[in-house]
């Protein structure tokens, strides 16, 4: 008879105590050590032989029900942590879950899944809490959603799948950080003279300060007071900047492109994906989120201009932010617009091999957007 199909009744009569929906793997293995599916031998019926079998039989399918679900568990943590929208990682797990045969619901946020395992002939659940840090690396977000797909197709076991989302997770990102680093002076500089009309001393500006937000992000990753200082801090430092040599350049083009990775725009976009898809919570955190950050960045700002400005003792004076750069001939776009897309391309870990269809993209995207501005 399948361990599986066994009702409390019939584990009674061959003398085995029914085991729980699941366990992790260490509870499995305390189980098996200390006797929990020791057998009576005068009261199950057969040969010792056939008992032995029918035990290993019931091990042998509860571990691969504690396997499969490790393995959603996984794929879980590293969905969170490489940046997939919430209301796919849901549908996704649902998927492989049906695949699995395994009897689970998800239920997601920003940074946590909960995930419970129900068993039907026990009417009983079991719910884990998986936690991960919200992140973006398109790279080995993609090598996950390979592993994935291999698992459905039938290509590889759920071990071997559960094995190589740990070798991903261990694997360090595809780009070293003095590389994006550097382009975070890329991003600022072809920024500010393309979506901020700045000159070339503006972009050079907003270049190095980019330089120094890129390296507070890269530091708040491994420390998480310095986290907590990042919408306020560096935005307040590359304002103050700006505003000190506001004689010499257009102010207006320098603190958003130094801050450019700090603003919330894809958060936005994700808000906004996750309530058109229903999934009202999740939208609502995001959307929340990116609205404080933009109060953040905006306070930081004009705290870090003001503090410039009564530096140089013109205090009281309008803001810089509303006025308008004299940009370079729009011809130039042509040449900045790849190297400000390979920038993104580099921040977000997307393998080299995707560029073309990121420049692509993001030219189209900043065409639209211009037509529609000349339009209006």
């Amino acid at each position: 008879m399948s361990a599986m199909m066994m009702t409390p009744e019939a584990f009674a009569r061959n003398g085995i105590i029914p085991p729980p929906s699941t366990h992790s793997t260490l509870r499995m293995n305390e189980k098996l050590s200390s006797g929990y599916f020791e057998l009576d031998p005068k009261s199950a019926p057969g040969s010792p032989l056939a008992v032995d079998d029918e035990r290993a039989r019931l091990i042998d399918t509860i571990s691969q029900i504690l396997e499969k679900q490790d393995f959603l568990m996984h794929l879980a943590r590293a969905w969170h942590a490489f940046g997939l929208p919430v209301h796919r990682m849901e549908a996704n797990l649902l998927n492989v879950a049906k695949y699995l045969d395994i009897d689970a619901c998800f239920f997601s946020v920003p940074g946590l899944t909960l995930i419970s395992f129900g068993d039907p002939d026990t009417h009983s659940s079991e719910t884990h809490i998986v936690r991960a840090s919200d992140g973006y690396d398109m790279h080995r977000l993609e090598q996950v959603n390979q592993i994935s797909r291999r698992l459905r197709k039938g290509e590889a076991s759920v071990h071997e799948s559960i094995r190589d989302i740990e070798v991903v997770m261990a694997t360090a990102p595809i780009y070293p950080w003095y590389l994006r680093l550097m382009f975070s002076f890329v991003q600022s500089f072809f920024a500010s003279m393309t979506l901020f009309h700045g000159s070339w001393r503006e972009g050079l500006l907003a270049g190095g300060l980019g330089i120094m937000v890129g390296a507070f992000e890269l530091l708040s990753s491994n420390h998480l007071t310095i986290g907590y200082l990042l919408n306020v801090v560096p935005p307040l430092i590359v304002a103050l900047v700006a505003a000190l040599l506001s004689d010499h350049i257009c102010f207006a083009a320098v603190p958003m492109a130094a801050s450019l990775n700090l603003l919330p725009g894809l958060g936005l976009a994700l808000a906004m994906m996750e309530l058109s898809s229903n999934n009202v919570i999740c939208g609502t955190v995001r959307l929340v989120s990116a609205t404080m950050t933009s109060f953040m960045l905006g306070w930081s700002t004009t705290v870090g201009y003001n503090l410039g400005m009564a530096i140089l003792g013109k205090e009281g004076e309008s803001t810089g932010l509303s006025s308008e750069c004299e940009g370079l001939s729009m011809l130039w776009w042509i040449l900045f617009v790849p190297c400000l897309s390979a920038g993104f391309a580099v921040w977000f870990k997307v393998h080299w091999k995707q560029w073309p269809a990121v420049i692509f993209a993001s030219t189209m995207g900043l065409i639209i957007q211009t037509f529609c501005d000349r339009v209006h």
